[in-house]
């Protein structure tokens, strides 16, 4: 029997898997796999589905990791990324929580106040792509930099081959900060972008002007492979 995979890197708090679960009607049927390296946002996750909160990841069957998705499964260094008051301010909500930024602190034991400190949110990401980030002077004001952390990173493209077979139903959705543009080609090279039958990708030329060419390229190729792509956001 066909298998039914969903792979979800960078899960955030589950915003983008609830968007693709309408689009697919992702039921207790499917295998969901999803990577996040932010370790704060990674158990605000945890807590979102245990919570039975959200009706969209209630009974599912969703395997986590904390970890990066990347090239290699060797570990990376990984830069995280909070909000600013300025972003609380400004921030239009949706209905994931009343305020982000106080559901994500009350996953921590902590005051909205004390939540600015947590770098859960606004663009964590591996290090070394870290200075291809242009931002705007409205973005630098939503969001600031924290530490940088080791985490744990999983060769993608290989666990793909390892894990599923060109016969099952996969699924993939990448909001990962730039890395796309490492991930994708080494899936050209070793075959796995054609285990792939979906993918909803977040490009992040749009603060990483340096890759507004390799988009159009990997789109391209994406769609020569058969991939077929969803829209974003």
């Amino acid at each position: 029997m066909t298998r039914k995979i969903f792979i979800d890197c960078g899960t955030h708090l589950g915003m983008g898997f609830s968007k693709c679960a309408e689009i697919f009607n992702i039921d207790h049927g499917w295998e969901i796999f999803g990577f996040e390296a932010n370790p704060y946002v990674f158990d605000g996750y945890v807590k979102n589905i245990e919570s039975e909160k959200y009706s969209v990841l209630a009974d599912k069957n969703i395997n986590l990791e904390n970890k990066a998705v990347w090239i290699s499964d060797e570990g990376i260094k990984f830069s995280l990324r909070g909000i600013t008051q300025h972003h609380i301010d400004n921030y239009s909500n949706d209905g994931w929580s009343n305020d982000l930024a106080t559901m994500v602190g009350e996953h921590n034991g902590v005051e909205e106040k004390e939540a600015l400190e947590i770098p859960w949110d606004g663009g964590s990401c591996v290090t070394e792509l870290k200075e291809q980030i242009k931002d705007t002077e409205e973005r630098n004001k939503l969001y600031k930099w924290h530490e940088d952390i080791e985490v744990e990173s999983i060769d993608l493209s290989k666990w793909i081959i390892n894990n599923f077979s060109k016969e099952d139903f996969i699924v993939l959705k990448m909001d990962i900060e730039g890395a796309e543009y490492k991930i994708i080609p080494k899936m050209f090279e070793d075959g796995s972008v054609n285990y792939i039958n979906y993918a909803f990708i977040e490009w992040h030329d749009w603060v990483m002007p340096e890759f507004k060419n390799s988009t159009g390229e990997l789109v391209g190729r994406l769609q020569q492979a058969n991939v077929q792509l969803g829209g974003w956001g």
